[in-house]
C-alpha cells in the first residue's frame, strides 16, 4: 500500500507550511507551531502512537532551518518538493507500522526519513553556527538534543532486542558520538554542507553497527564493511570537497 488520502492531505499541509517558511519567514512562527500540533494529532489518529511524531516533526523543523541557507530560489523549491516526498514516506511508513508492526518496507521508509531529518539538522545547525558567533559547546549540545530522540525512535521502530534502559543508553552513545564528531569537525576547512554529510555518514556507521548487533546480524564481514564505508565515503567526500582557508 503506497496511497492513503489522509497521508496525502497531511503532506499537502506540510508542503504549505514549508512554503510559508520559504515565502514569509518573518510571519512563519505561529504557522509552524499550528502545523506541529496538527501533525501530532494526525499521527496519533493514524498510527495510535505518539512516538511516530518524532521523525516527521524533526524533518519539518530541520527543513525549515535549512531553507534560508539555500541560495538559489530554484534549489529551494526543489528542496521543498524533496522534503515533502520524504515526509510522505515517513507518514506512510508510520501508518503501515500501525497496521502491521513487522512491515520491513515501512521500517525502511522511516529509516530513510530519520536520516534525512538528521542531515537537515546537522547541515542547518552547522551552517547557522558558521554565520553566528557561538561557542562550540552550544552546537555540541544541540547535536545531542537532536540525535537522542531520533535515535531512540529508530531503536523502537526497528524493534531491536533491547529494553528501555538499553535504548536510552545506546541513544546517549549515538548522541555523544555526534557531539564528538562535530567537535572534531569544527576545525576542518569545509563548508556546512560537507560537514553535515560527514556527520551523517558517522551517525549511519554507528547506527548500522548497533542495529546489526542487536538484530544478531553482526559478523566480522559486516563490521569491516561498516568501517570501510565510513573511511572510504568520508575520504572520497573530503577529497572532492572545496577547502576553505583557515582563519
Amino acid at each position: 500500500m503506497i496511497w492513503e488520502f489522509s497521508i496525502f492531505f497531511l503532506t499537502l499541509v506540510y508542503f504549505g507550511a514549508l512554503w510559508m517558511a520559504f515565502s514569509s519567514p518573518a510571519s512563519f512562527l505561529w504557522g509552524g507551531i499550528i502545523f506541529l500540533l496538527v501533525l501530532l494529532v494526525g499521527v496519533k489518529w493514524m498510527t495510535r502512537k505518539y512516538l511516530h511524531f518524532v521523525i516527521p516533526a524533526f524533518l519539518f523543523v530541520g527543513s525549515v532551518l535549512l531553507l534560508p541557507l539555500i541560495d538559489s530560489p530554484a534549489e529551494s523549491k526543489a528542496f521543498l518538493v524533496l522534503s515533502s516526498g520524504v515526509f510522505y514516506l515517513a507518514i506512510l511508513g508510520s501508518y503501515r507500522l500501525g497496521k502491521y508492526k513487522k512491515d520491513l518496507t515501512a521500517k525502511a521508509m522511516l529509516n530513510l526519513a530519520a536520516l534525512s531529518a538528521l542531515f537537515c539538522w546537522f547541515t542547518a545547525i552547522y551552517g547557522w553556527y558558521l554565520n553566528i558567533a557561538l561557542p562550540s559547546w552550544i552546537i555540541m549540545i544541540i547535536f545531542v538534543l537532536v540525535t537522542f530522540p531520533v535515535s531512540y525512535a529508530l531503536l523502537v521502530i526497528n524493534e531491536l532486542k533491547m529494553n528501555r534502559s538499553q535504548r536510552v543508553l545506546y541513544s546517549i552513545f549515538l548522541s555523544y558520538l555526534m557531539a564528538v564528531a562535530i567537535w572534531l569537525q569544527n576545525s576542518w576547512p569545509f563548508g556546512y554542507l560537507t560537514t553535515g554529510v560527514i556527520a551523517l555518514i558517522i551517525f549511519y556507521s554507528g547506527w548500522d553497527i548497533v542495529r546489526n548487533y542487536f538484530l544478531d546480524r553482526m559478523t566480522i564481514k559486516r563490521l569491516t564493511f561498516s568501517v570501510v564505508f565510513l573511511v572510504g565515503a568520508a575520504s572520497l567526500l573530503l577529497l572532492s570537497a572545496k577547502w576553505y582557508p583557515a582563519i
